[in-house]
């Protein structure tokens, strides 16, 4: 009965076409806003507008929820609009925009916030003006009956007009005439109390901003973490005192979003300093992050879910290299492992600076692949930012983390120069994970995340056992390597869209097959090559790498050995290429097969 009287007030009342266009344009504006956590400053700014301007709030309510429901069936073409605003000629204004105090919380660097407010406001005019119209019809068509009393009065005495009107209509016009409502255009385009509850709620924000609430701090660093991680986020509390510079949090446990069972990431309490210089700039700076109590791949109290959009690696084509195989044909549980590589994708995507300086169509595919994995509302244009990054954590330390991955021991955990974008700071990012034997030790430089260089891995691990890799491996009915432990050192390129990694192990006590003949592979050595995205790479064994490592080991008479079983001549067994055409049968798809075949 309320809107029904609502909309009968908007049509006879005393509405006048400022109240009717500013409503129908603010409340598309606000409904196209993608959210709170991309445009913060936007939605507050609209929605201060829409109290302090004399706009009709019922009509700006329906227009809200039409501008909501008509983004999320229009947000590519918001995308494509906010492309070309972002990196148009007029790119430079909203780059002053994106880091001025204050419009720096408008979230202008995001694609889908200009190119949602530019329709926003073009379909909000036309709603306006159509309604403004049709107000107008329908007071003029009153006027004219308004004239003639007896054919006013005939034509309200119906009982179902009686009825509309009283559903619809509420108390009328008022004291006023039709004609007096078609002569009033403007009115008084400020809303006295309106004006006076947004200065009040703007001081408040002010003074109250230094003592923000721990809920309202806990509920935005949920968000934001779950937004990022794709699943689950549990947080006990988050505490801000920007007086002392430090913000204290309680209780993090992050679902992984390939296993809900286990938590990716936990810690007990995070403590950071942070400096609270440049806040109105959204420019957030950590001195130091510290974990403690830290955990990652351990099981969850209660399973988790996931959040967002999901990536989906099987719709992305690989890199075709035709003397490379993919992980399916090497790997038994390649499934999971693309899985998590997926995951890995998903960060380095987020990190961005990939393709920063390439052409229009690697530009354009590597926009594709950011939109695919966090959603066309997530993906901002990184280089609007200027001057320094939005989030810098300039130092981060967790010591004795506790792993599912190492069940005997603990990793320390070394991170420098973490940021939401790296090209705005002097050095690269670097993370360094050492375990508490030395077995492990992982060391790497995203250099692309800053647009200087490559990102670069150097990782080694010790005392892994041969059968449990071997077990893993597509190799028929007899595995080519067995017992004994191996160590493992991965070096080269990691990238998102196009990897290049040789990982070599180094055998110890093992037993290596072929043809039948097994020989001890004491420091056996054999180079293995990953080519293509990270999360569907493809792989290459070299035989004549293989081969030279088993002549560089002693194993000569292996050589021959396995020549003469697969019908070489002896004399052409250093021929790489002829021993593999007669050893991929026996040993399945751990050797490649040529492609020609």
């Amino acid at each position: 009965m309320l809107i029904t009287r609502k909309i009968g007030s908007l049509i006879r009342g005393k509405a006048t076409p400022f109240q009717i266009v500013s409503a129908s344009v603010l409340g598309m504006l606000i409904g196209f806003v993608p959210g709170f956590q991309q445009a913060p400053g936007l939605l507050v700014f609209w929605i201060l507008c829409l109290v302090i301007l004399n706009a009709n709030l019922f009509l700006a309510g329906i227009a809200a929820l039409l501008g909501k429901l008509l983004l999320i069936l229009s947000i590519p073409v918001a995308f494509s609009l906010g492309r070309f605003l972002l990196e148009g000629p007029t790119g430079g204004l909203f780059a002053l925009l994106a880091n001025a105090p204050v419009t720096a919380y408008f979230g202008l660097d995001y694609y889908v916030v200009p190119g949602g407010q530019l329709l926003g406001a073009i379909l909000g005019a036309a709603l306006g003006f159509y309604l403004t119209k049709l107000l107008g019809s329908y007071r003029r068509k009153m006027l004219s009956l308004e004239g003639n009393s007896e054919r006013l009065n005939k034509w309200s005495s119906k009982g179902w007009v009686k009825a509309l009107k009283f559903i619809f209509l509420g108390s009328g016009k008022g004291k006023k005439s039709y004609e007096e409502l078609l002569s009033k255009k403007w009115g008084n385009p400020i809303r006295i109390p309106g004006a006076i509850a947004a200065v009040v709620i703007v001081g408040l924000g002010y003074f109250g901003i230094r003592s923000l609430s721990d809920p309202f701090i806990t509920a935005a660093i949920k968000d934001g973490l779950e937004t990022a991680n794709g699943a689950t986020v549990d947080l006990e509390n988050a505490h801000l005192d920007l007086d002392a510079g430090r913000i204290e949090i309680d209780g993090l446990a992050m679902a992984d979003p390939e296993n809900l069972g286990t938590n990716i990431f936990a810690s007990d309490r995070i403590v950071a300093d942070i400096s609270t210089a440049d806040i109105l700039k959204r420019r957030f700076s950590v001195d130091s992050l510290v974990f403690e109590n830290a955990s990652s791949g351990l099981g969850r109290a209660t399973k988790g879910s996931h959040v967002g959009k999901r990536s989906d690696s099987k719709k992305e084509s690989p890199i075709q290299l035709p003397d490379y195989q993919d992980l399916g044909s090497v790997l038994e549980d390649a499934p999971q492992i693309k899985e998590r590589l997926a995951q890995i994708k998903k960060w380095l995507e987020a990190l961005g600076g990939e393709n920063a300086e390439g052409d229009k169509t690697s530009l354009k595919e590597t926009l594709a692949s950011r939109v695919q994995s966090l959603g066309h509302v997530n993906v901002a244009k990184k280089d609007l930012i200027e001057g320094s990054p939005t989030v810098w954590i300039r130092n981060l330390v967790a010591t004795e983390v506790k792993t599912s991955y190492f069940e005997n021991e603990t990793l320390s955990i070394q991170a420098d120069n973490l940021s939401s974008h790296p090209n705005l700071v002097e050095f690269d990012p670097e993370l360094q994970i050492v375990s508490s034997d030395g077995s492990l030790n992982a060391k790497i430089a995203l250099g692309a995340a800053a647009g200087r260089a490559d990102n670069r891995i150097e990782l080694s691990m010790k005392g892994l056992s041969v059968d449990e890799i071997a077990s893993k491996i597509k190799s028929g009915d007899q595995a080519p390597l067995s017992g004994g432990t191996m160590a493992l050192a991965v070096t080269g390129t990691l990238s998102a869209i196009d990897s290049d990694l040789t990982i070599t192990p180094t055998f110890k006590g093992s037993q290596l097959t072929i043809g039948g003949t097994q020989v001890p592979a004491d420091n056996l050595s054999i180079p293995l090559f990953l080519r293509g995205p990270i999360d569907n790479p493809r792989v290459k064994l070299d035989s004549k790498a293989m081969t030279q490592a088993l002549a560089d080991a002693g194993k000569n008479e292996l050589i021959n050995r396995a020549a003469e079983k697969l019908g070489i001549d002896p004399s052409d067994a250093g021929d790489g290429e002829k021993l593999e055409d007669k050893a991929k049968k026996i040993l399945g798809g751990f050797l490649k097969k040529k492609s020609e075949e």
